[in-house]
């Protein structure tokens, strides 16, 4: 499936950074949930997008920002013929996986997922160059008696055979707690499973028969058993079956997906405040591919080809020779120069504002030089350069003074007293990389001064707070990075931003650089935080002042 090469790039969404890696992760599960759409359509299955999936849809027309995984449905009967076809149709690196299958699988939700990590597989460049497994979870929906007391009991029966079938077997440290499961389902159904020649067997035998225990009676009501026990929950997600019936389609990234046709009674049930926007802290392992990853990089022995590592004795070496340069010395009647660097024009709005605030100032010359930049594969490699000239042309006019090709000026030469860049990685991103002769790490030597901010602005992000848990958990990719190391100064949002990467910058480098972050990171505000006009825009005006004392004195 063709994506647009923008997707891949790092984003902010709703105020939360999503990384390239993330994107990988979607486009993967993407791919995943095309192919069981060709299964869906060649046995005439039903199924839908439903809970995090269904709510991105509706609410953000893709993807929760902060989700990671999609998530589907399918009437029991549907999920019956899926099941059964699903690993003779899928592609060889896919398998169908349940609690029912014969070979060892503990995970109580169902779903369809790579077979290993896909960094030697072949099928590698068919899910965007995504390193790990990803997977779709599909959620089988079940009628419901009528009988409020035969439901209980039900319900009961459920919930003590899924924390049993959670486990291989009735041994091991669990064997007390599962001892007294096994006993509430003899009591319940009259099965003692603790005397059972074959166990696992006549244990997911009647997980399954419980689960289907009311088809027969074809009542209208349906609910997803298993959500409602992970929710704890037995009332919620209670739905009428025609909520079901058939598709309406909505608006996916790019895409358009099948969802219920009461989609907004199926959301409202299963997230009564579906419209207020909640970021939930680091649980769910978030992000998918964590796990993977370190796995990864414990086989290598080190970080991976797109993590930087912070080089203590280069911080040691800029901290004894006065990186810091703002200290007064004498001002002089000759202007000086200050140059802007942005590459992708989309990216522009952070600096916009800063470089027309420093071009009112009488003091300076001020200069635009927008600079080539590329899009990687995931795996390092290049498509042709890309130049964003021309919408920079359009926007200053073409011949304006204070516009540059780079292609004319030697930046050596040049020298200007301050240089502006807004992007941290230099080629330490999956998706994205600036012209390497204009990386962070060979800028400092064209100029007294290298500036960096962000070309992002996000949700404050407070260290202290566990909901902030995924939000601090992709910080490290914008934080850790090349600029924030070769910048002389980082000009941040806030002081609550500049707490978040003092902490994880400090973590990588060790305590005894604190100072020199504390001199380096300034919370001056960031120009995109100021929705005014940019000539009302008072944090650009703000920045600025501050700046020019350090570039001029």
């Amino acid at each position: 499936m063709e994506f647009p090469k923008e997707f891949f790039l790092d984003e902010v969404r709703e105020g939360f950074y999503v990384p390239a890696m993330m994107k990988h992760a979607w486009a993967a599960e993407i791919e995943i949930l095309f192919e069981i759409d060709k299964i869906c359509e060649k046995y005439g299955l039903h199924y839908c997008i439903d809970y995090g999936t269904l709510l991105g849809a509706i609410r953000h027309r893709g993807f929760i920002p902060w989700d990671d995984d999609i998530d589907i449905m399918m009437m029991r009967e549907d999920y019956e013929i899926f099941s059964k076809v699903a690993n003779s149709e899928l592609p060889e690196e896919l398998s169908f996986c349940s609690i029912m299958d014969d070979k060892p699988n503990y995970e109580l939700v169902s779903h369809v997922k790579h077979n290993k990590m896909l960094v030697s597989s072949e099928a590698l460049g068919k899910y965007h160059n995504y390193l790990y497994g990803a997977g779709v979870d599909i959620f089988p929906y079940d009628y419901l008696s009528t009988d409020p007391a035969k439901e209980k009991k039900r319900m009961e029966l459920f919930d003590a055979l899924c924390i049993l079938a959670s486990f291989p077997s009735i041994h091991g440290k669990n064997k007390v707690v599962l001892e007294m499961e096994a006993k509430k389902v003899e009591k319940l159904c009259g099965v003692d499973l603790l005397s059972a020649s074959s166990y696992r067997k006549k244990l997911l035998q009647l997980l399954h028969n419980c689960q289907i225990n009311f088809e027969s009676d074809n009542q209208a009501k349906v609910a997803c058993l298993l959500e409602m026990k992970l929710s704890k929950d037995w009332k919620k997600g209670i739905f009428n079956k025609e909520d079901f019936s058939t598709n309406n389609f909505l608006d996916f990234e790019f895409l358009s997906l099948p969802a219920p046709r009461e989609y907004l009674s199926v959301i409202r049930g299963e997230f009564p405040d579906y419209d207020v926007k909640q970021v939930a802290g680091g649980d769910h392992n978030y992000p998918i591919y964590k796990k993977m990853e370190a796995e990864y990089m414990k086989g290598i022995g080190g970080k991976l080809f797109y993590q930087y590592s912070i080089d203590r004795n280069e911080l040691k070496a800029r901290n004894n020779t006065a990186f810091f340069s703002h200290k007064k010395g004498i001002a002089t009647e000759q202007k000086k120069s200050a140059l802007f660097l942005p590459s992708l024009y989309s990216h522009w709005d952070t600096m916009r504002g800063l470089f027309e605030a420093a071009s009112q100032d009488k003091t300076m010359k001020c200069f635009v030089m927008p600079i080539p930049y590329y899009f990687k594969d995931g795996l390092g490699n290049c498509s042709p350069a890309q130049w964003d000239f021309e919408l920079y042309e359009n926007e200053f006019g073409k011949n304006s003074p204070y516009l540059l090709d780079f292609k004319n000026f030697d930046l050596e030469a040049l020298h200007p007293d301050a240089v502006f860049i807004n992007e941290p990685y230099d080629e330490y991103n999956l998706s994205f990389m600036v012209e390497p002769s204009f990386f962070s790490k060979k800028l400092k030597h064209y100029t007294k001064q290298l500036f960096y901010i962000p070309w992002f602005v996000t949700s404050e992000i407070d260290i202290e707070n566990p909901e902030n848990g995924k939000a601090i958990v992709n910080a490290e990719n914008y934080i850790v990075m090349p600029a924030l190391v070769h910048a002389d100064y980082a000009i941040l949002q806030s002081e609550m931003i500049v707490k978040l990467y003092r902490g994880i910058l400090e973590k990588e480098s060790g305590k005894e650089y604190t100072k020199y972050w504390e001199e380096k990171l300034l919370p001056l505000g960031n120009p995109l935080s100021d929705e005014r006009p940019i000539e009302e825009n008072s944090v650009a005006k703000k920045i600025w002042s501050h700046l020019r004392k350090m570039i001029i004195e």
